[in-house]
């Protein structure tokens, strides 16, 4: 369907339509009073259309009596982006001063849909998905200028289950040795299991149990130096701490003693070996 048959006001219709990019141009043209666009949220829509990952979910393309487009710039600005037609629920004839109370809940956030799909730990999973969604793709320092979408974050999990063992280590780890963020400690995991699993195992345990370390270890250097960071009250972002984890990493498997750790702020981050 290309054509919208907009009702007289006070008379709302709905209607699914499957919508080109050609509709989705036109259709924008239309609007003349919205907030302005934000491009991370277009993007981020657009990667999940052209995948076949967007889902006719109900919440709709909103037109006025008067034709103007009040809701969904975002979705057909990114439908354009994506080259696809999608269905997509379309009410029109509404008021035009309805715009005002659209969009004023909160956003579900991707632990929200983690937990809605009864797993456990779902904050903590939801923050270890994005950061391995992130160092995949090459943003070490997760520097969310470009983070993953909800189904994203699902499709990471489904193709990547041992991520499941990196939230119990992650979470496990916390509950003996508080000083470094769960979802680090769980991106690191994944990320080192991948280069080797067996030695992952005993390096997590030994970061939470700090048990039979001589001076000079790499593990232990790296349990005081987050301590001392905590204690001296100092903000650490999390890709330092993943440094800090992959300079004791290697060093342990390099098999050589670290007096030290430092990651300067425009430092590269070290790469697991």
């Amino acid at each position: 369907m290309t054509k919208l048959s907009v009702p007289a006001a006070g008379t709302p219709t709905v209607e699914i339509i499957a919508v080109t990019p050609e509709l989705a141009a036109k259709w924008l043209k239309q609007n003349s009073h919205n907030r302005p666009v934000r491009k991370r949220a277009v993007t981020d829509y657009a990667r999940d259309m052209a995948a076949g990952q967007w889902r006719l979910n109900g919440e709709a393309i909103k037109f006025a009596a008067d034709g103007t487009l009040l809701d969904g710039q975002h979705r057909l600005h990114a439908l354009i982006e994506s080259g696809t037609a999608i269905p997509l629920m379309v009410v029109t004839g509404l008021a035009n001063e309805t715009q005002e109370t659209m969009d004023a809940g909160r956003k579900r956030t991707t632990a929200d849909a983690l937990s809605l799909r009864g797993e456990g730990n779902a904050t903590v999973l939801a923050s270890i998905l994005k950061r391995v969604w992130m160092w995949d793709q090459g943003d070490y320092k997760f520097g969310q200028n470009y983070t993953p979408t909800t189904a994203e974050c699902a499709a990471l999990l489904k193709q990547r289950p041992e991520i499941y063992r990196s939230v119990e280590i992650a979470v496990r780890s916390h509950q003996a040795f508080r000083y470094l963020p769960q979802s680090v400690v769980g991106t690191a995991h994944h990320v080192l299991s991948r280069v080797d699993l067996e030695s992952a195992v005993w390096f997590f345990a030994r970061i939470a149990d700090g048990a039979e370390l001589p001076a000079g270890h790499p593990v232990l250097t790296l349990r005081n130096r987050v301590m001392t960071d905590r204690a001296d009250s100092r903000k650490v972002p999390d890709y330092r701490y993943m440094a800090y984890l992959i300079r004791a990493w290697n060093a342990v498997r390099e098999d050589r003693p670290l007096a030290r750790i430092q990651q300067a702020p425009d430092a590269p981050m070290p790469m697991p070996k």
